[in-house]
């Protein structure tokens, strides 16, 4: 009965980008499983330098987006999981310590490992700041034994190491304010990259060790997983807007006609250098020629300072050497035709495209289009535990007994 609570439902992504923002909606199939229903994009205006600078136009543009997949689906929203980007957040890696008991040792409960991951985000919260998400590292006890899973071990005193992503509280409250004047309430505030990369990478890329980057407009994701989890991030000042950018300002384009070009002639590749052909490009006094080695000789730099950013990354996080399942590309400044074959160069690993099973073999959507399905999946996810929960809950013998036997460890 509860579970067919969430077969009724839909879940939507919201993913406000700097330039453009994207949506998503899911359904539940008749297997209880997620499907992709529909996908959409339009312009942001309102929001700049990490800020919304006019709330009227940002909520509005908000809205177009939601209403453009709306018309598209025949599904009205009523809430959205929203996803923030890469410049609007921070992280941190923050550590705290607990005591278990005075003397001798005692068995580590989920009572303790909530404590102490209680503590390190205090620990690691500023003032100002809200925990987007928290993924705790790894666990030590005594100072000697370290753990993924504590619980059930033995222990005089326990430590834990976890990485936090952060954003600033006002700009939490401010977005939450513009979803809520375009008519929709937040079920959740996440952050798109980790989004993107649930849906975006398996369970075992993530256990071998792979490198996760999502290329946005004006940032780019870096990300590392190992063993599971997430053991580094970074935000490079680098994305497909810069490439734009210098498109514009080298060849005296306005920015939505450099990005057009971009899309349809730019490639990443050295050899495309040594292209003479010919396009023509619209001007306000009619066609001019562009040869496709201006093209390419005005994104090289940009090109090249974001590979250097990427090394760098890479070898300051010092986990090259365990990234066996190698690199995986998402967001839309991925789809720069030649990249993947630079990424890989540079990286000196196997480097594929982001694929999204829930979209089956469409690898122009998964690009653009990963964080908001992502977000959408954890709308589902979130649903799907709060009624296992209800479930949970209804066996109250199972829970007595397991309090009961954890109250045990704690005092005997």
């Amino acid at each position: 009965m509860l579970r067919n609570l969430i077969s009724e439902k839909y879940f939507a992504g919201l993913d406000l980008g700097s330039q453009t923002i994207k949506t998503s909606i899911l359904r539940t199939n008749e297997s209880h499983q997620p499907e992709v229903v529909g996908v959409f994009e339009s312009k942001t205006s309102g929001f700049g330098k990490a800020s919304i600078i006019d709330l009227g136009e940002f909520s509005e543009s908000i809205n177009a987006a939601v209403a453009g997949l709306s018309k598209n689906t025949g599904i009205k929203l009523k809430e959205v999981t929203v996803g923030v980007g890469a410049e609007l957040i921070t992280d941190r890696f923050s550590q705290a310590v607990i005591p278990l008991c005075d003397r001798d040792t005692k068995v580590v409960t989920d009572q303790d490992i909530r404590k102490v991951q209680t503590q390190a985000r205090l620990l690691g919260v500023n003032m100002e700041e809200v925990i987007v998400h928290d993924f705790p590292q790894h666990y030590r006890l005594d100072d000697a034994h370290t753990a993924v899973n504590p619980a059930g071990l033995y222990g005089r005193k326990l430590e834990v190491q976890s990485l936090l992503i952060l954003a600033h509280n006002t700009l939490i409250k401010n977005l939450t304010k513009a979803v809520n004047q375009a008519g929709l309430e937040v079920g959740s505030i996440l952050y798109s990259g980790t989004a993107a990369s649930d849906v975006c990478l398996t369970p075992e890329q993530k256990r071998q060790g792979c490198l996760f980057i999502d290329i946005g407009c004006r940032r780019t994701s870096v990300m590392i997983f190992k063993d599971g989890q997430l053991r580094w991030i970074e935000h490079l000042p680098a994305g497909g807007g810069f490439v734009t950018r210098s498109i514009a300002e080298s060849l005296n384009l306005t920015y939505d006609l450099a990005e057009d070009i971009k899309q349809s002639y730019a490639v990443a590749t050295r050899a495309a250098a040594q292209n003479e052909e010919e396009i023509l490009v619209k001007r306000e006094d009619g066609y001019i020629p562009v040869k496709k080695e201006l093209i390419s000789a005005s994104i090289e730099p940009v090109i090249a300072e974001f590979l250097s950013s990427l090394a760098g990354s890479v070898k300051k996080s010092a986990l090259h050497d365990q990234l066996n399942a190698g690199v995986i590309l998402a967001g839309g400044g991925a789809l720069l035709p030649g990249l993947i074959e630079r990424v890989g160069e540079t990286t000196n690993l196997p480097v594929k495209m982001a694929k999204v099973g829930l979209l089956q073999d469409k690898v122009h959507h998964a690009a653009k289009f990963a964080a908001t399905i992502g977000l959408s999946l954890a709308g589902f996810q979130k649903a799907h535990a709060a009624v296992a929960s209800r479930e949970k809950n209804g066996l109250w013998t199972a829970q007595f007994a397991h309090r009961v036997k954890q109250l045990y460890q704690e005092y005997f």
